[in-house]
């Protein structure tokens, strides 16, 4: 088997004329071309959202808290979601639209959600309360940016606090 078969690089080791090591990479600009990586699940390219496995069997779990309209929530923040920290810009009204359901029953599956620490609120605007997927629960972006992303972050609650304790936390 030769060496290119064996996936080795193309090009030379040793500058021919001077007999000098000629520095190996293996990629023509390591930087350039890890930037550009993407997986490329064809039909469907793109981005990745980093869930912890656990988390996610808990959320399934019959004793969880959640309910199923809870969990397609979080699902939608994770890959809805703009990259990295940022928040979901969208009204529960125009949530409602794309999922099905009505405003108020996705703004209590929200607080429920912010309350067990998978969203958290990123910025409000009058009554609208725009959540941001909680970085220790899935995150979309560099591994390097969601280091600095949970430094701050509370860690995700399964089953969530109870709705009685998060009014009187709230009212305090």
């Amino acid at each position: 088997m030769s060496a290119m078969s064996r996936g080795a690089r193309r090009g030379q080791a040793v500058n021919h004329e001077t007999g000098e090591v000629v520095q190996m990479s293996f990629f023509e600009d390591e930087t350039l071309q890890r930037a550009k990586v993407r997986y490329d699940w064809n039909p469907f390219p793109g981005r990745h959202v980093n869930i912890p496995k656990q988390l996610g069997a808990k959320l399934y779990a019959k004793d969880s808290g959640y309910t199923q309209k809870d969990r397609d929530l979080f699902f939608f923040y994770c890959v809805v979601s703009p990259d990295g920290a940022e928040p979901l810009r969208l009204t529960y009204k125009e949530i409602a639209s794309l999922v099905g359901g009505r405003p108020d029953t996705i703004s209590k599956s929200l607080g429920k959600l912010h309350a067990g620490g998978l969203l958290l609120k990123s910025e409000t605007i009058g009554k609208v309360i725009f959540y941001r997927l909680n970085p220790r629960a899935g995150y979309d972006g560099p591994a390097a940016a969601q280091v600095e992303a949970v430094k701050d972050a509370r860690l995700p609650v399964v089953p969530p606090p109870a709705a009685e304790t998060v009014r009187k936390e709230a009212a305090s």
